[in-house]
């Protein structure tokens, strides 16, 4: 997929782990760091990272002393806070401060500004949030006498106020990863101009069999420690596919039969209910499922999952 990307246009190519841009060092493009490095793991930031997002004065200036170590120059996306509450500087003394400082830095440079929007805070991407960006920019750029070329704006959410006014043209960069791969943008609502359902999940059935829809007996938590409670349907069909909750959460699933009901599972199974499809599946048979962007994450690192491309 990194290969394709770059073959048609591509610049950059970044990812949150370290172990999976080992994977693309042969590529001919900038390798980015998209999670602030761990102090560990330093050495091979510095080894294997052209452009690192950061915001700790610590790890700043040991990756400077580790690019030294690498014989080579790293470029920083300082991170901003702006009310998503994940990583960022928000105190405006210390964001000048950290700028300060990597200007000080032989081995490294600010290479531009970053935040984050509907991650972990739930913040959308607004005109206004951004504008604020580029005026600090502006800012930081008059306090330390240099150029800082970069604002990344935000990821995949990004695109849903793409076409706005007053986006300031300073903007120039986000982090895109959902919209390319399943065309989905804000809220995981698809982005009117791009493919959507470009990723399908196969799984086997591994057991159909009519069974009560309510459990019985003396009741226990479940494998996960959990408090359950099912809802006496009567008995119903149901299927067992050879998926389990380390492969995918269920609820990550969604049927392309959309009278299959997901039930759940278990570390190693997944229960379905196939009472009201008209469709006669039998053990062996392959059920498809369009995965949310949770179940496409776990999914694609699972290495008890097969990923076919397809052009």
């Amino acid at each position: 997929m990194a290969e394709f990307l770059v073959e048609n246009g591509i610049k950059t190519i970044a990812d949150s782990r370290i172990l999976n841009l080992t994977n693309f060092q042969h590529l001919k493009v900038q390798k980015m760091l998209l999670r602030l490095p761990m102090l560990s793991e330093i050495d091979e930031v510095a080894r294997l990272c052209d452009i690192v997002l950061i915001s700790e004065m610590k790890t700043i200036l040991a990756l400077n002393a580790a690019a030294q170590k690498a014989k080579r120059h790293i470029k920083l996306i300082l991170m901003i806070e702006t009310g998503d509450i994940r990583e960022g500087l928000l105190d405006k003394d210390k964001i000048i401060a950290a700028a300060l400082e990597i200007n000080k830095c032989e081995f490294l440079t600010l290479e531009g500004l970053g935040t984050n929007f509907a991650c972990y805070g739930a913040t959308k991407p607004t005109v206004e949030k951004l504008q604020k960006l580029a005026a600090l920019k502006n800012e930081l750029e008059q306090i330390t006498k240099k150029s800082i070329p970069v604002i990344s704006g935000g990821s995949s959410t990004h695109l849903t106020i793409w076409d706005e006014k007053n986006i300031p043209s300073e903007i120039n960069q986000i982090r895109v990863g959902s919209a390319i791969l399943m065309g989905i943008g804000l809220n995981d609502e698809p982005i009117s101009w791009l493919k959507n359902n470009t990723i399908k999940l196969k799984a086997e059935i591994i057991e159909i069999q009519d069974k009560p829809s309510a459990s019985w007996g003396p009741r226990a938590l479940d494998a996960f420690a959990r408090e359950v409670n099912f809802q006496d349907r009567g008995i119903r069909k149901k299927a067992i596919i050879a998926l389990g909750r380390q492969d995918c959460p269920s609820e990550e699933l969604v049927p392309l039969d959309s009278k299959i009901e997901v039930l759940g599972g278990s570390s190693d199974h997944t229960i379905l209910d196939l009472t009201d499809s008209p469709i006669d599946y039998q053990v062996g048979d392959i059920i498809e499922f369009y995965p949310t962007y949770l179940g496409n994450l776990c999914l694609t690192t699972s290495k008890y999952v097969s990923v076919v491309y397809k052009k």
